[in-house]
């Protein structure tokens, strides 16, 4: 494990481990963060979102999965938990240009108090709020992956901190 003020990478070597620390960051979001996942097919980005809606306590963990040709999957918290916060779930890696992205409302998403995760950000790179967490993807060998973490911006970088507290 790597850590700077703003960078820190994290390993994982297993989907469990992948899993438990997408549930890291989804505990220790407080609400309206954005993560931009990125890494090849495979990288893990989606049970990585598992995670995050675990650690979010979302109301049904069963419907977690690509969105890849939805574009959006939208996790709801738990009304009657005041820990529990809606994971909004958008997958760039079909869409055409940033416009086709734009459509299924991902600017009213920025503007909502849940956690925004998208697969493929980079796709979309012009989107994305000045506040935003980096997650990137390595895949090391079957089962091990490197997480490269980078905050752009404060509200990203208090996640950041949050997170490698729980290391």
């Amino acid at each position: 494990m790597k850590n700077r003020h703003d960078v820190a990478d994290i390993i994982t070597q297993s989907v469990q481990e992948t899993v438990a620390f997408g549930q890291r960051l989804g505990e220790s979001a407080r609400g309206g963060e954005c993560m931009a996942l990125e890494g090849m097919l495979g990288t893990g980005k989606t049970q990585l979102v598992r995670g995050i809606s675990l650690g979010a306590q979302v109301a049904d963990i069963g419907l977690v999965n690509s969105p890849s040709y939805v574009l959006l999957n939208i996790y709801l918290a738990m009304p009657d938990n005041p820990r529990s916060k809606t994971v909004y779930h958008l997958d760039a890696y079909r869409v055409q240009n940033s416009e086709a992205f734009n459509a299924v409302g991902f600017s009213e998403l920025l503007e909502q108090d849940g956690i925004i995760a998208i697969e493929w950000a980079s796709r979309v790179a012009d989107l994305l709020p000045e506040d935003y967490l980096l997650v990137r993807g390595e895949v090391l060998d079957h089962e091990t992956r490197r997480w490269h973490l980078m905050a752009h911006g404060p509200k990203s970088q208090a996640l950041l901190n949050a997170v490698m507290k729980t290391q």
